[in-house]
């Protein structure tokens, strides 16, 4: 099965309590998958330490990718899915933007959960990237060696908005999840950067990669959580956002 709509969440947690609550749904997210009306494929990820490109964990910020059949059923989710409403109620602040998927390769655990037939291939709006990868275990050194170098090439680049280095399980699973202003940017950095080259070359040299993916999305929507209220009808969790 595969969706048309794509949801990218980063939560921040302050404090030990929240942390190690929401540490423990990730743990929990392993053995227990997300499930939900419309919920193709669902990933809750950790994040790295500093910009994210590191083997050190941030256990103040998680990301949750989410793919859907559509909108309305990923918009109900968020409104009211007890186990959603009790993991962010803690959270201190949420971003991230909903995409469309536009083009992309590769898989993610055996899976591609993308549907690319409706692409529109004159989407002139802002962009988002993923790149996801297992990493061969005989090669985390030599993969982890060179990721600082390499995120490096990321700073300061030309319509960057947004980037951080996520990961499924320590040094074996990761990802970079990346916000544009607009196609342009992006190719100008994936296909013309001198420093992006090299990091390419070396991924083909020494064959870092078990399994990979790439996609391309067009982000429709970007918003962030406001507050999160206790509604005593419902008796939960609700939030309130603003694009």
């Amino acid at each position: 099965m595969q969706g048309k709509f794509i949801t990218i969440r980063f939560l921040s947690f302050k404090g030990f309590t929240a942390k190690k609550s929401a540490f423990a749904e990730m743990g929990r997210s392993l053995l227990h998958t997300w499930s939900a009306p419309g919920l193709v494929f669902a990933k809750h990820l950790g994040t790295g330490a500093g910009n994210g490109f590191s083997v050190l964990p941030n256990l103040g910020l998680y990301a949750w990718l989410g793919v859907w059949e559509s909108p309305e059923q990923a918009e109900q989710f968020f409104e009211s899915d007890t186990r959603w409403l009790t993991f962010v109620h803690d959270s201190n602040g949420i971003s991230g933007w909903d995409a469309i998927p536009l083009k992309g390769k590769g898989t993610w655990n055996a899976k591609q959960p993308f549907d690319f037939t409706s692409t529109d291939l004159n989407w002139d709006g802002p962009v988002a990237v993923i790149t996801r990868a297992s990493i061969r275990w005989h090669k985390s050194l030599l993969f982890w060696w060179n990721v600082p170098s390499a995120s490096k090439h990321l700073e300061g680049k030309q319509g960057l908005l947004y980037a951080k280095g996520v990961g499924e399980f320590p040094l074996l699973e990761q990802a970079t999840f990346s916000l544009w202003e607009s196609a342009a940017n992006l190719d100008q950095f994936a296909y013309h950067s001198k420093e992006h080259a090299p990091m390419i070359k070396k991924t083909r040299k020494y064959d870092w990669y078990s399994e990979e993916m790439f996609v391309r999305m067009g982000v429709v929507k970007q918003w962030q959580v406001v507050s999160c209220q206790w509604s005593v009808v419902s008796g939960q969790w609700s939030v309130v956002s603003r694009r």
